[in-house]
């Protein structure tokens, strides 16, 4: 019984420690960016971007010139148009997807009209990254066609890292309480701790991407009504039949 009580007490504080982690990591990037953030005094970077392939599912390709510095900390805004499907990037490390890290569980099925933004942390090891993201479908309209946009992310630097400090949470006290500003707390590696100092970068030579998706036609609608209507009748009657009928049948011989 004594085992028993042990093992109960165990299994919840490790339930509380997990549910304190998705809520810490549900506002990990909303609380910070709502911050006064510390923001790089000489560092400029240039970048591109580009969204590819036809369809609901592209690839989005970011090019930054880091120069000397080894890495950076991106936060993509997805909007509520796009979304990344979290398990699809990280299955896919080995083929050169970076880290990512959302804000929030992310919901593949929503349509665009009721799925809510997300913001999306990346850590970027080269000065080349391309992730996969995928089109939500959109509300019918009067065209057949929409374009929807991407907006650039912001773009983060470290400043603070285990190569430099020993005691990393210390070390971001000690130059935010200098600087009078906050760092971005974010990881350092592909796991989500520990976590790195970054201070933010100003970026030129960028701009949002865009790209048309398919969209419904109102004055299909009725028609698209009528045939699920017609196709779940059928499928029913059909279960029916099977159930029932041929059960009888079967009683009869």
């Amino acid at each position: 019984m004594k085992s028993f009580h042990s093992s109960a007490m165990l299994q919840c504080i490790l339930l509380s420690l997990v549910l304190l982690l998705q809520c810490q990591s549900r506002d990990r990037w909303t609380t910070q960016l709502s911050q006064h953030l510390c923001q790089s005094e000489d560092q400029v970077i240039s970048a591109t971007r580009t969204l590819a392939n036809s369809g609901f599912h592209k690839d989005l390709t970011t090019n930054l010139e880091l120069d000397e510095i080894p890495r950076a900390f991106l936060l993509e805004n997805t909007t509520s148009h796009f979304y990344m499907d979290i398990d699809q990037i990280k299955e896919g490390l080995f083929l050169g997807y970076p880290p990512v890290f959302p804000d929030d569980p992310i919901d593949v099925e929503q349509p665009a009209d009721s799925s809510p933004a997300h913001i999306v942390g990346v850590l970027c090891e080269t000065h080349h990254v391309t992730l996969p993201v995928h089109h939500r479908y959109q509300p019918a309209g009067s065209q057949p066609y929409s374009s929807v946009c991407i907006p650039f992310p912001r773009v983060f630097i470290p400043v603070v890292t285990p190569e430099d400090y020993s005691d990393l949470e210390l070390g971001m006290e000690q130059m935010e309480e200098e600087r009078g500003c906050k760092l971005l707390r974010a990881p350092c590696g592909v796991n989500s701790f520990p976590e790195c100092g970054w201070e933010e970068v100003a970026v030129v030579g960028v701009q949002e991407v865009c790209s048309s998706v398919p969209v419904g036609l109102t004055q299909d609608l009725p028609i698209v009504q009528i045939s699920a209507l017609a196709a779940v009748f059928i499928g029913f009657s059909a279960i029916v039949y099977v159930m029932f009928c041929r059960k009888e049948k079967s009683k009869a011989t």
